[in-house]
């Protein structure tokens, strides 16, 4: 007896966390749950990967990012500024802020980079606690 699978899941993007074999067969098994991001409104999350799917059902074809934060496990939308904006940051910034913006199109979302929290190079930061009495 053939399985009936009533969706397919192309992924075309993995950065981060997300690139992984391992995320790449969740998503095509459909496996990851996400929360939508309209969600988060307001809120900061530390995004430590994405990815962008391509999803086709019987009705449709339609594109989503999968978004790893550190808060929150994995976050969703459809948003193209929003993938846009993650894209630009991603390396640059620690954490973001979900934005809600209106468009010609109505409301869609955005990650506004948080600019006082740059990321560290963790070995660094390591090495001055683990040596923050002199010795003498």
């Amino acid at each position: 007896m053939a399985e009936n699978k009533k969706y397919e899941v192309e992924v075309l993007e993995k950065v981060g966390t997300c690139d992984s074999n391992l995320f790449e067969k969740m998503a095509k098994k459909g496996d990851i749950t996400a929360i939508s991001i309209k969600e988060f409104v307001g809120k900061v999350m530390t995004v430590l990967g994405y990815s962008r799917c391509k999803i086709t059902t019987d009705e449709k074809e339609f594109e989503i990012g999968y978004y790893d934060t550190d808060e929150y496990g994995f976050v969703s939308t459809g948003s193209e500024i929003f993938h846009e904006s993650i894209e630009d940051y991603f390396g640059e910034v620690e954490q973001v802020r979900i934005v809600e913006i209106k468009t010609k199109k109505g409301k869609t979302y955005k990650a506004q980079p948080i600019i006082g929290k740059k990321k560290e190079e963790k070995t660094n930061k390591m090495e001055i606690e683990e040596y923050d009495e002199l010795p003498f």
